[in-house]
């Protein structure tokens, strides 16, 4: 396709401009160079023939140079023009055996091939029944019967003609028509394949990220990232809820800014028709899955919602289904992890944790310069309380036992059962001094508590007696520390029980080499309160 001022040519129109460009240069030859010379008498007929087509050729190729008007109403324009000079022309060539009716023949042709169907019939009607005027006009004694019925075979000719080009032309146009459709048909096939193969893809990908980590907090916002590339969806939340607690067990948002928080809160007042409230609109929450206990609600605006196709909604059901099991999986496995470092009795640390969490605080302490303190503590006379009590009331004294420990202390602090009756308490950036405040605070908790008896009344008193080390006062190592804190509650008991009593600070002197060497002596003594 060419471009010509204002018009894109193509061939017809290309066709078109040259015929004009060319009839134009042949019958300027023809006439002033003698070879076409009309008879007596015709002479200004010629030279008005020729010039009217000359006007004519020039407006066309200005009305395609510079002008915005359609080929069709170009085409319309010139025609009256044409078939006058035409038929001027023809009257003026009689004495040549009728020479201009090619030009009738071949103006029908560029007609049929430039209109729809029914214009260029229109248009070889007309051709026709100039070419029989222009004879009828000029020559109505010059020709005889037989001449006469020859130019009428010429006119049904051009007639025939142009019927035979405008049928293949419009064949022609829907054939293309229908290839175009195909065409269209294809590539709508082909986007369809890749979206569905894009929402396969990211079904996948979400199956990877949800399955690779059991840390949801982390993988929320890529779980949305991946859902929002195949679902227009510019601001949304995703929510796995548990309807028999009402708890919200994951939620993730994207483009909501501040009312991802605001949605995951009022996700419990979503009114019967799914709509909720914000600050920035009206969100609708859709209903993606329910299963079981486990609900995934799926909230966006409202437009988006009713916005989204099946398929759209086949995704989110995909990616939900998969949520639901990776929350399973994550329930079971925070259920597992607790358990494995949890007493199952107090509800408190267990040993393993306890020993795993000193040596961390330790080393920590030890890299930083900065105190730590270990506590040993001990219920006296348990013995007795069991068989006074009962084991049940026991066991329900220890658990009672180690939630007054656990309100005691600080959320830093690490409190843990060591075994039997015994606990443990680690105080991170804590002295002995301040280690001595606690426990103290730990010993008259306990005292002026009353647990039950057997039969649950609660009126039996307890005590504890508590030993405590600090670090690097008491110890320079972990094992040092955790036996002085032990020879300290050793030592408590010893005195009488119920009390605090605090490791011997290290004693240093200066061995053979001049430099300063450790050794841990004397007695257990009680700090100042």
């Amino acid at each position: 396709m060419v471009r010509i001022g204002r018009h894109h040519l193509d061939v017809v129109d290309t066709a078109y401009l040259i015929a004009r460009v060319f009839t134009s240069f042949a019958l300027i030859v023809l006439f002033s160079g003698g070879f076409l010379r009309p008879p007596v008498g015709f002479e200004l007929m010629q030279q008005v023939g020729m010039t009217m087509f000359a006007i004519v050729t020039v407006g066309v190729l200005v009305a395609y140079l510079a002008s915005s008007l359609p080929r069709r109403r170009v085409l319309w324009i010139a025609l009256p023009f044409d078939l006058v000079s035409a038929g001027i022309l023809l009257i003026a060539t009689h004495a040549y055996q009728d020479p201009m009716y090619t030009w009738y023949v071949g103006l029908v042709v560029i007609y049929a091939v430039a209109l729809p169907k029914r214009e260029a019939q229109g248009v070889a009607v007309l051709t026709a029944a100039a070419y029989v005027a222009a004879h009828a006009i000029g020559f109505y004694r010059a020709h005889t019967p037989i001449e006469y019925l020859l130019i009428a075979f010429k006119a049904f000719t051009v007639l025939l003609l142009a019927a035979f080009v405008a049928e293949g032309m419009h064949r022609q146009l829907e054939r293309e028509a229908e290839l175009e459709s195909s065409h269209e048909d294809v590539e709508s096939l082909n986007q369809q394949l890749q979206r569905r193969l894009s929402e396969l893809n990211a079904v996948s990908e979400i199956t990877e990220v949800i399955h690779s980590s059991l840390d949801f907090d982390a993988i929320g916002p890529l779980v949305l990232e991946i859902i929002q590339k195949v679902i227009d969806v510019p601001a949304c939340s995703l929510l796995v809820l548990d309807k028999q607690k009402a708890q919200t067990l994951f939620s993730a948002s994207a483009g909501l800014g501040g009312a991802s928080a605001t949605v995951a809160r009022s996700i419990d007042s979503i009114s019967s028709d799914g709509a909720l409230e914000l600050e920035g609109g009206l969100f609708t929450c859709l209903t993606i899955l329910d299963h079981g206990q486990m609900m995934v609600v799926f909230c966006a605006e409202a437009r988006h919602i009713e916005a989204m196709r099946l398929e759209d909604r086949l995704v989110l059901q995909a990616v939900a289904s998969e949520l639901v099991v990776a929350v399973e999986n994550s329930q079971l496995y925070k259920l597992t992890k607790r358990l494995s470092i949890t007493d199952e009795l107090t509800g408190l640390h267990n040993y393993r944790y306890m020993q795993q969490r000193l040596d961390d605080e330790f080393e920590r302490a030890r890299r930083f310069d900065r105190p730590l303190s270990l506590l040993m503590l001990d219920a006296d006379d348990f013995k007795q309380f069991n068989d006074a009590h009962g084991h049940v009331a026991g066991d329900r004294a220890l658990a009672d036992l180690g939630q007054v420990l656990k309100a005691a202390v600080r959320e830093i602090d690490v409190t843990a059962r060591y075994g039997g009756e015994e606990f443990a308490v680690i105080l991170p950036e804590t002295d002995a001094a301040g280690a001595f405040v606690v426990a103290e605070k730990i010993r008259e908790s306990v005292a002026g508590y009353r647990f039950a008896d057997g039969e649950g009344e609660r009126k039996v008193p307890l005590t504890l007696s508590i030993g405590l080390a600090a670090f690097p006062v008491h110890a320079e190592d972990r094992e040092t520390l955790l036996r002085q804190a032990d020879d300290a509650l050793y030592q408590a008991k010893h005195l009488g029980r119920d009390r605090v009593r605090a490791a011997q600070p290290l004693m240093r002197s200066l061995d053979d080499s001049g430099e300063g060497a450790a050794a841990v002596g004397g007695d257990v003594e009680e700090l100042p309160a």
